[in-house]
């Protein structure tokens, strides 16, 4: 389930540790699928209601950005 043109970025919230870096599909996270937290996330982008953020729980946090955007130099 590709979420648009969204890239996610999942990190444990304890350690630090980058368990995702710059996926653009939810499904690629496993079983951390079926947690609520990811859910939530997936619902908003699949609605569109997702900007540019830092999301958080207890255990992790999820870092959205947007994809296409145009870098001006």
């Amino acid at each position: 389930m590709q979420n648009y043109n969204y890239k996610y970025t999942v990190k444990d919230k304890i350690t630090g540790e980058t368990l995702f870096s710059n996926i653009n599909d939810l499904s690629k996270i496993g079983i951390l699928r079926n947690n609520d937290f990811f859910q939530y996330i997936a619902t908003e982008a699949e609605m569109q209601r997702l900007g540019e953020c830092k999301l958080a729980n207890e255990d992790y946090i999820c870092i959205v950005r947007l994809g296409n955007r145009r870098r001006v130099v």
